[in-house]
C-alpha cells in the first residue's frame, strides 16, 4: 500500500483508460461533472492501493484486501459504499475493453462489497433537527430591514421559507424564475437558468404563510426591477462593501450572482443565531415542510413532494418527513389516551 501523498505517481496506462471511461461516463451515461470528479478521485484512492499496478492485475484477492483495507484506515462506511460503487462501475466497464476482456473476471469485481449490516450502516441517518415554522417566521420578523443587504437577506430567507429550494437553487435563482398567475406566485425551478439537482425542472409554489413573508420577497423583486436589472439577473445578487470618495463604507449592489453556496449559509446562520435559536442549515426547510404536510391530507402531501422536486413519496416520507421523538412518542401515547381503557394485554 502506497504511504506517500506524492500526487505525482501515476501509471501512463491507467491514465488513458481513466480518460476514455471520463468520455464514456460524461457522454454515454449523461453524468454531470461533478460527479464525475468524485468518480475519478474514488478511482484514484483504488490505484494507490494497488501501487499504480495496471488495472489488469485486478483479481478477487485484491478486492478482499482493498475492502478490508478502507476499514483498517478508518474510513466512514458511508465513504466506502460510494468508493466501491464507484470502482465496481469503472472496472465492469474496463472489462468490456480490448487488451481487458480476458485479464479481468467479471465474478471477481462482485468481491468488492460490504457485507448487509455494514450498508445498512451506511444508510442509518442522525436524527435531523429542523425548525419549526413560527421560529422560521419569529426570526424573519427580527431580521433588520434597513439597508439593501439586509432587504436581499430578509427576502432570502423568506424566499426559502415560502418554497423550501435547496441552497445551490437559492444561489442561482433568476429574476425571470419567480412568476404569478392567478394570485398566486412560484419558482420556475428551471436547469436552464438555475442549478438545479438532476436537471429536474420543476415549480415550486408558495406555501401560505402571512402577506408580510410573501411581500418581503415581492417587494425586493420589484426593487431590483426599478434599479433597473434584466429578467436574467440573480433575484438575489452580491453586495459588497466599498469606499466611496469620501472615505466612508457604503454597500454596492451588483448584477453578479453570489458565487458560492457558504455565503448563502452564512445569512441563515446569522439571522437564526441573532434570534437566540442554533443553527440548522437551510436545506432543512424543506425537512421542516415535509414533517408538516405528513399531518396534512394526502393531495397537500403530494402537492408538497412535487414541490420539493421528489419522484417518489417514499423519498418525501422516509428521507424528509421522519417523524421526531417528540411526535413520534405523541402519536404513540395518543392511541391510548383515547380509551382509557386500552392495555397492552388487549392489543395481542
Amino acid at each position: 500500500m502506497v504511504t506517500s501523498n506524492d500526487k505525482s505517481k501515476y501509471n501512463a496506462t491507467n491514465e488513458r483508460m481513466k480518460y476514455k471511461y471520463r468520455n464514456h461516463i460524461q457522454r454515454a451515461k449523461g453524468k454531470d461533472i461533478k460527479t464525475v470528479i468524485e468518480d475519478l478521485k474514488h478511482i484514484r484512492v483504488f490505484e494507490k492501493f494497488m501501487q499504480f499496478a495496471g488495472f489488469q492485475t485486478f483479481n478477487n484477492d485484491v478486492a478482499c484486501k482493498y475492502v478490508q483495507d478502507l476499514f483498517n484506515n478508518g474510513k466512514a462506511v458511508n465513504f466506502i459504499t460510494s468508493n466501491l460503487r464507484a470502482v465496481k462501475d469503472f472496472l465492469n466497464w474496463l472489462e468490456r475493453q480490448r487488451g481487458y476482456r480476458s485479464k479481468i473476471i467479471y465474478d471477481d469485481i462482485d468481491y468488492l462489497n460490504v457485507s448487509r449490516n455494514q450498508r445498512r450502516e451506511a444508510k442509518a441517518q442522525n436524527y435531523q433537527e429542523t425548525y419549526k415554522f413560527d421560529q422560521i417566521i419569529k426570526t424573519i420578523h427580527m431580521m433588520a430591514n434597513k439597508t439593501e443587504k439586509d432587504k436581499r437577506d430578509r427576502a432570502m430567507v423568506s424566499l426559502q421559507a415560502l418554497c423550501t429550494l435547496r441552497v445551490s437553487e437559492l444561489r442561482t435563482v433568476k429574476i425571470r424564475n419567480m412568476i404569478e398567475e392567478d394570485g398566486i406566485w412560484f419558482i420556475d425551478v428551471n436547469p436552464k437558468t438555475m442549478s438545479v439537482k438532476f436537471a429536474k425542472h420543476r415549480e415550486a409554489v408558495f406555501i401560505p404563510l402571512a402577506d408580510d413573508i410573501i411581500n418581503n420577497v415581492v417587494s425586493w423583486r420589484n426593487h431590483l426591477i426599478a434599479k433597473g436589472f434584466k429578467k436574467d439577473d440573480p433575484l438575489f445578487p452580491a453586495i459588497d462593501n466599498r469606499f466611496n470618495q469620501q472615505n466612508l463604507l457604503e454597500q454596492h449592489i451588483s448584477v453578479n450572482p453570489i458565487k458560492s453556496d457558504t455565503t448563502i449559509r452564512d445569512v441563515f446562520k446569522r439571522a437564526f443565531t441573532d434570534a437566540g435559536l442554533d443553527y440548522i442549515n437551510p436545506h432543512s426547510f424543506r425537512k421542516t415542510l415535509a414533517k408538516y404536510a405528513q399531518h396534512q391530507s394526502p393531495v397537500f402531501l403530494n402537492a408538497v413532494r412535487q414541490n420539493l422536486g421528489h419522484s417518489s413519496i417514499d423519498t418525501t416520507l422516509s428521507s424528509y418527513g421522519k417523524l421526531s421523538f417528540h411526535d413520534q412518542r405523541k402519536a404513540i401515547t395518543n392511541l391510548f389516551s383515547v380509551n382509557t381503557n386500552l392495555s397492552i394485554n388487549r392489543l395481542y
